[in-house]
């Protein structure tokens, strides 16, 4: 599923960042490209961070993600 128009990013691009350790909002934009011009993937970005954070294989870790933007 394309996540980000704009940028034509998917959800598979994404989560495969996420599991490699991408775990912040700025750091999909810099990667990716998604989130950069019109802003409203970022929303969807966000849930996907904060789901790969509640999953059971991340307990104990981290907690939610940043969602910073610089």
């Amino acid at each position: 599923m394309i996540i980000c128009q704009c940028a034509g990013v998917t959800d598979t691009t994404i989560r495969r960042l996420i599991e490699e350790g991408a775990g912040t909002l700025s750091q999909i934009i810099r990667l990716t490209g998604a989130g950069r011009c019109c802003a409203p993937c970022r929303s969807e970005i966000r849930t996907m961070l904060y789901r790969h954070a509640d999953a059971p294989h991340t307990a104990g870790q981290a907690t939610h993600p940043t969602t910073d933007v610089s």
